[in-house]
């Protein structure tokens, strides 16, 4: 009997608990979305990360409205939370937000749909691998490295002589071979050696006998990539 009880009383203590601690969260969670309104840009970007931090799903909606918050640096930490939730709502938003902002913003953006890994953004993902800066594309690249859709792979060989492109292509791995094993004959050195260091990562059988021909490669960067 006793033990019983104390089982109860344990439970009983669990339950009281957890309903604390969601109380706590609830209030918490209500504190920082009010803060989302505060005219103090510092304020907004706190809460912001706070939220990023804590993961609600309920703090989806208002962080997909801050993404329009006249500070920059603001939406770019929106970016940055909204793919740490993770949360497909906020796909179509993050976007529409890819095509505007300064480049740091565009990145958290890009990072965030790569996160969430939602295959709705993978066209809008390669629309804007075409037009970005050299940084934009290291985001986008990796984005798409996360997605693992197979729609990329040509626009990133298209890029290959960009090391983000070899990394994104290694992450999608096999419908990337074939196209891989094409550009180690490239005529440009740093195409052959991303091609060599992406299907270095893949290891599938296809690679091994052109990997064994690029160990002939002239130049010794790809002579040691093929060799890793």
């Amino acid at each position: 009997v006793m033990k019983i009880f104390v089982i109860f009383l344990i439970l009983g203590l669990n339950n009281i608990i957890n309903v604390y601690a969601e109380t706590i969260n609830r209030e918490q969670l209500s504190k920082y979305i009010q803060e989302l309104k505060s005219n103090d840009s510092s304020v907004r970007s706190s809460a912001v990360l706070s939220l990023g931090k804590i993961k609600d799903t309920r703090a989806v909606e208002p962080l997909i409205t801050a993404l329009k918050d006249e500070d920059s640096y603001v939406r770019a930490n929106v970016a940055d939370a909204l793919g740490e939730i993770k949360d497909a709502r906020a796909v179509k938003p993050l976007i529409d937000a890819l095509k505007v902002g300064d480049c740091t913003e565009q990145k958290c953006v890009a990072s965030a749909l790569g996160k969430i890994k939602d295959v709705r953004a993978v066209e809008p993902l390669i629309t804007a691998l075409k037009d970005g800066s050299p940084e934009f594309r290291m985001a986008i690249a990796d984005a798409l490295g996360e997605i693992k859709d197979a729609r990329a792979v040509k626009p990133l060989i298209a890029i290959l002589k960009d090391d983000s492109a070899a990394l994104a292509l290694g992450k999608i791995g096999t419908p990337a071979v074939e196209h891989l094993i094409i550009a180690l004959k490239d005529d440009d050195r740093y195409v052959r050696r991303n091609a060599a260091l992406a299907l270095d990562g893949i290891k599938d059988v296809r690679a091994v006998e052109p990997l064994i021909i690029a160990l002939k490669d002239e130049d010794s960067n790809v002579r040691r990539s093929a060799a890793s």
